[in-house]
Order: C-alpha cells, then sequence, then structure tokens
C-alpha cells in the first residue's frame, strides 16, 4: 500500500491562480456570446421579412402571413353569372335568347372563406406552410429577393410565384 504524502508537501492554490482561472473561463465565455452574436445577425429573418400581403403573380390568390405564424389564403370564386360563354349556334338551331335590358350588370367575383393555417420558418430563409385543408407548400425567402417567392405545392410539386403586395 502506498504511502500518503505528507501534508507540507502539497502546493497550495495562490490568489493569481484563482483569478486567472476566472478569467479565463469568463473570456471564454464571452468570446463564444460575440461569436453566436455576429451568426445570428448573419443569418436572414425570415419571419419580418414574409409578414404581410402577397398576391399571385399568374392569378388572384392572396396570402396574408402574420406575425403569430399564421396565415390565410384568398382565392377569388367566379360569379354564377360570368359563366363561360354557350356553344356557338348552328345553322338549323334557334336564335339565342336576348339578354334583358333591364338585366343588372355582371359583378365583381366574390372570394371564397380565406383558408386559414400555420407557417414554421426554419434557417436560412427556409418556410412551411400547412393549411386547414391538409394542403403542404414550401418556399424559400432569399435575402437578394426579398419582394418574390416562389411557392411548392408538396402534392404537385406545382410552383406559383408570388410578389409583395405594396
Amino acid at each position: 500500500m502506498a504511502r500518503p504524502a505528507p501534508a507540507g508537501n502539497r502546493t497550495r492554490m495562490k490568489i493569481l491562480d484563482i483569478v486567472l482561472i476566472i478569467g479565463g473561463v469568463l473570456g471564454i465565455m464571452a468570446y463564444n456570446r460575440m461569436s453566436i452574436a455576429r451568426l445570428q445577425r448573419s443569418i436572414p429573418n425570415a419571419n419580418s421579412e414574409i409578414v404581410g400581403e402577397w398576391k399571385s403573380t399568374r392569378g388572384p390568390e392572396h396570402l396574408v402571413f402574420r406575425v403569430d405564424k399564421t396565415i390565410s389564403m384568398t382565392v377569388p370564386v367566379p360569379a354564377p353569372g360570368n359563366a363561360a360563354p354557350a356553344a356557338a349556334q348552328t345553322e338549323g338551331s334557334a336564335p339565342a335568347a336576348v339578354p334583358d335590358s333591364t338585366a343588372s350588370a355582371p359583378t365583381a367575383p366574390e372570394s371564397a372563406a380565406p383558408l386559414v393555417g400555420k407557417y414554421q420558418l426554419s434557417e436560412a430563409g427556409k418556410v412551411y406552410l400547412q393549411l386547414s385543408n391538409g394542403k403542404k407548400y414550401t418556399t424559400t425567402i432569399e435575402p437578394s429577393n426579398k419582394n418574390r417567392f416562389d411557392l411548392i405545392d408538396a402534392d404537385t410539386e406545382g410552383v406559383t410565384t408570388y410578389e409583395r403586395v405594396p
């Protein structure tokens, strides 16, 4: 069995050693905090860039992103009076009825109830959307083009381009 070292041979920690250790730990913590802050500034904040109203470039669809991570999509529905024109009259058929001059003019298309849902942000501007009807979409907000994005349907892989409404 080994004999214990005599009590007088132990080295004692001096005040300077304790100050250096505490200073080193605090210095490492400060350096890490500065690095994290620099990283946070370099990653785009997609939340502030996506909040607002967006309109489709090819149709009348509207998306509204809210700060509370909810979304609503409004798609106008054509009015029943604005149906496609009837088939052309053939030679032996009766003439088409002339519309009554007292009839009201066709009205603007009405909007269906908006679909609601939620969106989730990921790193580097990636956005995931899920609507109440089960549809899922993804997009990426790029720092170089903050006023436009391509919305990709997860089921059909169809792409719709949206621009920010001024």
